[in-house]
């Protein structure tokens, strides 16, 4: 054997981990997130948080706070079946294959069976389940026991061990990017979005559904002391618990104030019927505000759940972004 083979066989580089690229981040970022869960419940079973997600519980980059989650890393070698209790609160159960594509998304009353055949690659999927607390927190909880798996093998999930300080330095760079992103096009199937919103998407916002589910708006910016963001109601499918919901994070993209999040029920509408949510320390008004400090940088964004239309959401959108938010001092 070679010299230098036989010093590479002794130090165990065979084994050491993979360094993380721009081309390969998509697939580790997914791999940590499983990890991460399958600390937390091992394969075929669900973790529930009971409590909605806050500055100190947050696991996944960019939650939302007026929902309650839970998760599962499950194996799909032999099949699985995956079922939502029927109900008329929002809830769904996203299910994510280990490329960060959407291999399914299930509503009340419904099931989905999947296969390894079904993903894009690999034998285990990611469950991301959402459900709504607006009716409290006891019949939320009964709603995340009616989740169910019942799935035909349990091997164990195996990746790549993941270089984590490269993840790291890759992790900052797209959210260098953040402005350049499209999340209709980063969510969804490989036919759906393209490669460079999917990796954005990968790092800016993890376990987003896709533009027929839910569409999402959002954007940097300094606070003045005092920031106003005025836009109409969204377009959305209200007859079927749709909803919308503005929210606050840090520069990089995790929640950082005990009340970052104003719900479609909690906002005031202004007399001519639009909303104007406020950022900052409340010095021209406590309507609708979230806390923000001067100078501080910060994302706002919207959620749109269940559109009634995806091509009138993402028209919403535009406008979203054609009115940004303004110094109101």
């Amino acid at each position: 054997m070679p010299a230098v083979a036989a010093s590479a066989k002794v130090l165990g580089m065979a084994d050491l981990p993979e360094t993380v690229t721009l081309d390969n981040f998509v697939r580790a970022e997914t791999a940590t997130y499983f990890r991460k869960q399958l600390a937390q419940a091992p394969v075929n079973e669900y973790f529930h948080n009971r409590v909605p997600v806050n500055v100190e519980n947050q696991i996944i980059i960019r939650s939302n706070v007026d929902l309650i989650y839970s998760y599962a890393v499950v194996d799909v070698t032999e099949g699985a079946t995956f079922t939502v209790p029927a109900s008329d609160t929002y809830q769904v159960a996203q299910i994510i294959d280990e490329n960060h594509y959407i291999a399914a998304v299930v509503y009340p009353g419904e099931t989905a069976t999947l296969r390894a055949s079904d993903l894009t690659s690999g034998t285990h999927v990611y469950i991301l389940a959402r459900t709504a607390t607006a009716l409290g927190l006891e019949q939320a909880h009964a709603l995340q026991d009616g989740l169910t798996i019942d799935a035909g093998s349990a091997n164990p999930f195996d990746a790549p061990n993941f270089d984590e300080g490269s993840l790291q330095e890759v992790k900052a760079q797209i959210e260098a990017r953040a402005a350049e992103a499209d999340f209709s096009k980063g969510f969804g199937t490989p036919r759906t979005t393209d490669p460079v919103n999917h990796m954005l998407a990968a790092e800016l916002g993890w376990g987003g559904l896709s533009p027929q589910h839910a569409q999402y708006f959002q954007a940097l910016t300094t606070c003045s002391g005092c920031d106003e963001w005025t836009f109409p109601v969204p377009p959305l499918d209200y007859e079927h618990n749709g909803y919308f919901s503005v929210i606050k994070y840090d520069e990089q993209g995790w929640l950082d104030v005990a009340e970052p999040c104003l719900t479609d029920n909690d906002l005031t509408r202004n007399d001519d019927g639009t909303i104007t949510v406020r950022f900052g320390d409340g010095a021209c008004g406590t309507e609708n505000l979230i806390a923000a400090t001067e100078g501080q940088k910060y994302f706002y964004g919207i959620r749109l759940y269940r559109p009634a239309d995806v091509d009138e959401t993402r028209a919403f959108i535009e406008q979203l972004r054609a009115n940004p938010i303004v110094a109101a001092r």
